[in-house]
């Protein structure tokens, strides 16, 4: 659990806030009981209440972006309506709940709730003796929300560089297995045909020769070519390659059986070897494929393509060996 946390931000922040909220909200809750303001009391239980239910379904479903969005307008909505019954201490809750939206949403949805809570606390004008009052806390709810929109984009801005640096290839400019293990852990879940797909891995054959011979830098320019030349050869927003490791490349076909998958690698093979008819040593890649299996787990199936990799590796090389997935088990 803890893992979980540390990898995904917003869970943590929608747990958070909903623990820290429970908590402060609790002892008021109890305070108005005691004191029989039961139209209090009841709000305040229906809030508690709202985002335990909240909470609860979101860690249950895993979808964290639209649970995020319900608890914002949920509590959001609360605090309009707490501040209308009783304006002169509970509309100071705006302030938190404000700053909370950046939390928990991006920058922008945060904004546009904060903008329509303060559109919503406009008719309590006539509420306050001195109109003043409530334009200034208008004005400071504004400079709240302008501060808090600064923080969440620059936030989320380093955010997506550090993730882009972590998750992406920086030679080849694709993704790593990093990448790949954060992709396929989101869709394991989802065991049904709609998620069908294959894998090919390569592998370079005698790339150690090509680094000897020629030194690193023509080595890199070669990995950089291939992944140009698999790159050309992918269909957009529904393929994806990945660099496995260090002149290995997996491929992964979404919607493709296993005899697609073995003539898009037959494909790239015959394009590899040409792209390095003239390169000396000769260069040339292995290939093994491997057809998703709904029934086991993705790292069953990134075994069987390494297992048909090693097959096309004893066949002597720049071939392609698939492996259905019901193969005997692996070791």
């Amino acid at each position: 659990m803890l893992k979980i946390l540390r990898e995904h931000f917003q869970l943590a922040m929608v747990i958070l806030l909903c623990s820290c909220a429970i908590l402060a909200i609790t002892p008021f809750a109890v305070a108005r009981v005691l004191s029989q303001e039961w139209l209090l009391a009841i709000a305040d239980g229906i809030i508690i209440g709202g985002m335990v239910v909240i909470l609860v379904v979101a860690l249950r479903t895993g979808r964290i972006k639209l649970a995020s969005i319900v608890l914002s307008i949920f509590y959001t909505t609360a605090g309009v309506a707490m501040a209308h019954l009783k304006a002169d201490t509970l509309i100071y809750w705006i302030y938190p709940i404000s700053i909370a939206n950046f939390f928990i949403l991006p920058a922008r949805f945060a904004g546009i709730i904060n903008v329509c809570a303060l559109i919503a606390l406009t008719p309590l004008i006539n509420h306050f003796k001195e109109s003043l009052v409530l334009f200034e806390l208008l004005v400071t709810l504004l400079l709240v929300n302008a501060f808090g929109w600064v923080f969440s984009w620059r936030t989320e801005d380093q955010r997506q560089q550090l993730q882009q640096q972590a998750t992406i290839d920086p030679l080849t400019g694709i993704g790593n297995r990093r990448k790949l293990s954060q992709y396929l852990e989101a869709h394991n879940h989802e065991q049904t045909d709609a998620f069908s797909g294959s894998i090919i891995l390569l592998d370079l054959d005698h790339f150690k020769e090509t680094n000897d011979t020629h030194g690193h830098e023509q080595g890199d320019i070669a990995l950089k070519k291939v992944a140009d030349i698999i790159h050309g050869r992918l269909r957009a927003n529904n393929d994806q390659v990945y660099r496995y490791g260090g002149e290995e490349f997996l491929l992964l076909l979404n919607n493709t059986p296993l005899e697609g998958a073995i003539q898009v690698a037959e494909s790239l093979r015959l394009e590899i070897e040409q792209a390095f008819k003239d390169h000396s040593p000769a260069l040339t890649a292995s290939f093994g494929c491997s057809q998703h299996d709904v029934e086991k787990p993705w790292n069953h199936w990134i075994k069987c393509a390494d297992k048909a990799l090693y097959q096309a590796k004893g066949s002597g090389r720049n071939c392609v060996r698939p492996l259905p997935n019901n193969t005997a088990t692996l070791n």
